[in-house]
């Protein structure tokens, strides 16, 4: 009996370990995603700037061309 007592500890024991790599490797990935998701949030907001300073360049080239 405390032979089985002992095999069983050790199987809870081993589950428990199990489970916290896992609850680790989640909390690594959901860390990895929220840095990637700002990091994206940044991106689109740098491209949303560029267009605009694109579309600067374009209307100053058409009035540059107009005076010229």
């Amino acid at each position: 009996m405390a032979k089985e007592k002992a095999v069983e500890l050790s199987l809870m024991e081993k589950a428990e370990q199990d489970m916290q790599g896992m609850v680790e490797q989640h909390n690594e990935l959901v860390n990895s995603i929220n840095e990637m998701n700002s990091r994206l949030t940044e991106l689109k907001q740098l491209i949303v700037e560029h267009q605009g300073y694109m579309k600067g360049l374009k209307a100053c080239d058409k009035e540059c061309a107009k005076d010229a």
